[in-house]
């Protein structure tokens, strides 16, 4: 069966590709914005620390601890105006090219399924064309398949009744075998039997003349 082959599919491959690339691009754009807010939020934990040390702290070191104050300030306000907006920037910067990329992706993928599907249409158009063409040989070589395939069936049958009647002809020979053995058993055992019976008839009639004689 043929396969459909697009012929823009190594341009869709390249476009997937750099789809995932630059999705791997947000989402590192994405980390770097959490590290900076995780900086800052350690950045002001920092500053509420320096404030109790000033609430608490002896008043000799007032001015060193305000001048520390004032630089975490300072840097506090360099990350969330700087490095912050600077990361935010660059997520938004990449978030817009990786929806441009994903945006061009899909219409390639629209237009790789209509190809598909004129490619189905064409492939019916073309079954039925060929279907039509041979339709009727197809008719008469399988109707003569059938046929064929009937006298086989026909012909099995036949055997098969005839290796039954084999068969039950052979149990009806064994049957007769086995009858036989049968009454030639009964035979023997009632010649046995007879014999049994003379062997005694005759034993008494022997005692029977030795005691005659004891009485003479």
């Amino acid at each position: 069966m043929a396969r459909f082959v697009y012929r823009l599919q190594k341009v869709f491959d390249l476009r997937e590709r750099r789809c995932k690339i630059q999705l791997q691009a947000v989402i590192e754009a994405q980390q770097a914005v959490y590290a900076v807010e995780a900086k800052i939020e350690a950045k002001r934990n920092e500053i509420r620390l320096v404030h109790q040390h000033l609430l608490t702290g002896p008043h000799m070191m007032m001015e060193s601890h305000d001048r520390y104050l004032h630089r975490c300030h300072e840097e506090h306000d360099y990350l969330v105006k700087v490095e912050l907006v600077e990361a935010q920037r660059r997520l938004h910067e990449e978030q817009a090219l990786y929806e441009r990329y994903l945006a061009d992706l899909k219409a390639l993928e629209k237009h790789r399924d209509k190809a598909r599907e004129a490619w189905q249409e064409e492939e019916k158009r073309l079954e039925l064309k060929m279907l039509d063409e041979v339709g009727s040989q197809r008719y008469f070589r399988a109707q003569l398949e059938r046929e064929q395939d009937d006298q086989e069936e026909e012909e099995l049958k036949q055997e098969e009744l005839k290796q039954e009647e084999l068969r039950q002809e052979e149990l009806r020979q064994e049957e007769l075998k086995q009858d036989e053995l049968r009454q030639q058993e009964l035979e023997q055992e009632a010649l046995q039997d007879q014999r049994q019976r003379d062997d005694a008839l005759q034993q008494e009639l022997q005692q029977a003349l030795r005691e005659e004689r004891q009485q003479a």
